[in-house]
């Protein structure tokens, strides 16, 4: 064989095998996952609802009105919690809420939103609640 044949046989050897690993990484490698495996704000939103607007009092007697959009590990999640007709939900939000204070709503928030979501993760069946966001809020 002469060597040209040869320098040509070697290329061609080598572009086929970067080829097929290209191939291989574009199938079984996900390049469009976040960093840290943060999601989108779109599948957050594909996998959320929004809450009715709730007002209950609170344990210092004053009154809440708030509202909230519940962000859930995947759709069928969020789903099974609005199957759950909205009085399960407003009854457990409810619950939680109750035993806080004016002040907490003024300057504690990340405590109303852990408490929301523990009381809907405990109505779950499978699946978690990932994020609260308060979207309306007024303290009286």
């Amino acid at each position: 064989m002469t060597k040209p044949i040869k320098i040509m046989l070697t290329t061609l050897i080598s572009l086929t095998i970067i080829g097929i690993v290209a191939i291989i990484l574009l199938i079984y490698v996900d390049f469009d996952e976040s960093v840290d495996g943060e999601r989108t704000i779109s599948e957050m939103a594909d996998s959320s609802f929004v809450t009715n607007e709730i007002t209950t009092d609170l344990s210092d007697g004053s009154f809440v009105r708030i509202q909230f959009r519940v962000v859930t590990d995947n759709q069928s999640t969020s789903e099974q919690l609005q199957e759950g007709e909205y009085f399960i939900i407003n009854d457990a939000i409810i619950q939680k809420l109750t035993v806080l204070e004016g002040e907490d709503f003024r300057t504690n928030l990340d405590l109303v939103r852990e408490e929301v979501a523990t009381a809907l993760n405990d109505r779950l069946d499978e699946g978690e609640v990932t994020d609260i966001f308060i979207t309306e809020k007024t303290v009286q």
